[in-house]
């Protein structure tokens, strides 16, 4: 039974999917739409081959070979990957959903993350794979195209199906109104702070240090700007944010030799590193819709950074530092 080329391929397509799937995940501009465009051709090229495989996994069962060991994960692994696989189709044609307090493509990243693992075991534990010689000759090379080309064509088929949502996948809510989810990242909820004694401080590289009250901060508070917070949650609202540009409070302070990053961190000790060219054209935000911001959305302030996914977007900021580090020195996703 000539089954090498399948398995490969589905290694090959669930790599490209994560690949696709981390990038299109952290993107948040509109040059970067074609990798998700990519991560649903690959799901549907995922879903015929395993139309193909799902007939040898019909055939092993039928013949009563018991599922312990190896194949019970294996079969595991399978059950991770539909499961992955309808989370994302009921994402993309339903509409937003929750699930246990979690919307549906979320669990599809959650339930994402496991299957990588099992796959890498089983790519391991098959890598003699590669060495078959029907798995890279040139029938393996015309059954690939022929899947990219399928899973091409099923995306066009049913993209007028879809629901309508911005190009990273997710859904609007509550555009300029001021009323939007409030979520945070992982389990990053403080108390509400006292706004009579929060502070702002602004140090590092910089030549004179800076340490603001509210007060202070509000008679700053001029600038408006009008930009769109993308959760990768699987939602986006588009706001008119009021506050102090980054670049007021940067010549205030006045940079040092070696400036280069801006690290800015929250009271629960949260924080991301951006390169200060695109820092100083973002906003630091009192006020949503007209009114101060909430508890919940990040009072007494936080960062508007338009293009970035939402988890850059730091909520309840009591701390800035210019560093000589570069922008790309920390994880790609915050660990807190």
């Amino acid at each position: 039974m000539r089954f090498p080329w399948a398995n490969l391929t589905l290694l090959l397509l669930l790599l490209l999917q994560a690949l696709t799937g981390y990038l299109g995940f952290t993107s948040g501009t509109g040059g970067r739409a074609w990798l998700l465009w990519l991560h649903g051709i690959g799901a549907y090229a995922i879903a015929l081959v395993l139309l193909w495989k799902g007939a040898i996994i019909w055939n092993v069962a039928s013949r009563g070979v018991r599922w312990r060991g190896e194949r019970a994960a294996f079969l595991f692994m399978l059950f991770l990957l539909l499961l992955v696989l309808l989370l994302g189709i009921a994402w993309t044609f339903a509409g937003y959903r929750t699930l246990g307090g979690f919307s549906l493509v979320s669990l599809h990243i959650y339930v994402a993350v496991p299957l990588l693992a099992l796959m890498a075991w089983h790519a391991w534990r098959r890598r003699w794979i590669v060495r078959r010689p029907e798995s890279r000759d040139r029938r393996a090379f015309l059954r690939g195209g022929s899947l990219a080309l399928g899973g091409s064509l099923v995306w066009l088929a049913l993209r007028s199906w879809q629901r309508r949502r911005r190009f990273t996948g997710s859904y609007e809510m509550g555009s300029f109104g001021g009323f939007f989810p409030r979520v945070s990242w992982i389990n990053d909820r403080p108390d509400p702070l006292d706004l009579e004694s929060w502070r702002l401080e602004l140090s590092g590289l910089v030549e004179r240090p800076l340490r603001l009250s509210y007060a202070a901060v509000l008679e700053r508070a001029t600038a408006k700007v009008t930009a769109t917070l993308d959760c990768t949650g699987g939602w986006y609202t588009t706001q008119e944010w009021q506050g102090v540009p980054l670049e007021t409070l940067l010549a205030e302070s006045g940079l040092r030799e070696g400036a280069r990053s801006l690290r800015v961190e929250s009271v629960t000790g949260y924080w991301r590193r951006y390169d200060l060219e695109d820092a100083r054209r973002w906003l630091l935000a009192t006020g949503v819709a007209g009114a101060p911001l909430t508890h919940g959305h990040g009072a007494p302030m936080r960062l508007v950074a338009p293009g970035r996914r939402g988890y850059a977007w730091v909520k309840w900021i009591t701390r800035m530092e210019v560093e000589s580090l570069p922008a790309v020195w920390q994880p790609p996703l915050p660990l807190e």
